[in-house]
């Protein structure tokens, strides 16, 4: 007999755990002190209980998500927090599809120099979207913000609705292009291997074995880490996925020798 699923949380989306910690990494830049520093400048009462005590830790861990009304009330310590929060990035990451009208309101959010960069006005038209081409991929990687990468998620929904092979090249090149920029911004620095991750197996490659057949390929963000990034940049993204890895292999072996029976029921 099948056994019944036990009840509890839904699973957390891993968007919901990255953009906690990039919230926390700005708030703790901003004032450059602990996570328990912060707690304590944001604490509205002398004694609070045990369990929001250490509510910070779990945030920086991204094992909890901070509620909406808390998530403003940090906003009145430390403006600009919101925004990284709420950033549109964690938005279009967390949906499966994107209709052209939504990625064009999408596209109308962007800041000025971006939004002109892909919308032109055209007499007696009014604004019309422009060709994405090569010279656009390069200004948008040079220009390296987080912004840009929005662009190459938006394109790449794009490319799908059109079944444009050329147009998701465009969009994977430009994503490609900005990983390095991306990944040295201090704020997205400690969560970039697990964006990237998630961007490359959510955005597959396409290749065509014949006009009518095609196959969906991940290609890693890595081999181009290895390959075209600074050698400072690239040494230092290791030494973070090896650190990472360290840390699980510990807290793996850990369960097996606390375990009674010498077998890990976390680990099978």
């Amino acid at each position: 007999m099948t056994e019944p699923k036990k009840r509890g949380r839904k699973p957390r989306h891993p968007i919901e755990s990255m953009k906690t910690r990039v919230w926390v990494e700005y708030i703790k830049q901003s004032v450059d002190a602990s996570t328990y520093s912060v707690e304590l400048i944001l604490r509205d009462k002398p004694i609070e209980p045990l369990e929001k005590l250490y509510r910070w830790d779990k945030y920086q861990n991204g094992l909890h998500s901070p509620k909406p009304e808390y998530v403003d009330f940090v906003n009145q310590k430390f403006s600009g927090s919101k925004d990284i929060y709420d950033h549109v990035l964690w938005d279009i990451l967390v949906q499966d599809a994107l209709s052209y009208e939504k990625i064009d309101q999408y596209i109308s959010l962007m800041k000025p120099e971006i939004y002109f960069l892909l919308v032109r006005a055209v007499e007696n038209f009014g604004l019309k979207r422009r060709p994405f081409n090569d010279e656009i991929v390069e200004v948008l990687i040079n220009r390296g913000e987080i912004d840009c990468l929005v662009v190459a998620i938006l394109m790449l929904h794009e490319s799908t609705h059109l079944c444009s092979p050329d147009l998701r090249q465009l969009a994977l090149n430009l994503y490609f292009g900005l990983t390095p920029k991306i990944a040295a911004h201090p704020l997205y620095f400690k969560v970039h291997p697990d964006l990237f991750d998630f961007i490359d197996s959510t955005f597959k490659h396409h290749v065509f074995l014949a006009p009518n057949i095609r196959l969906d390929m991940v290609v890693f963000w890595r081999a181009f880490r290895d390959n075209y990034w600074s050698n400072d940049l690239k040494v230092a993204s290791q030494h973070l996925e090896e650190k990472s890895s360290s840390k699980n292999r510990v807290g793996s072996l850990k369960t097996r020798i606390e375990s009674l029976d010498g077998k890990s029921y976390y680990d099978t």
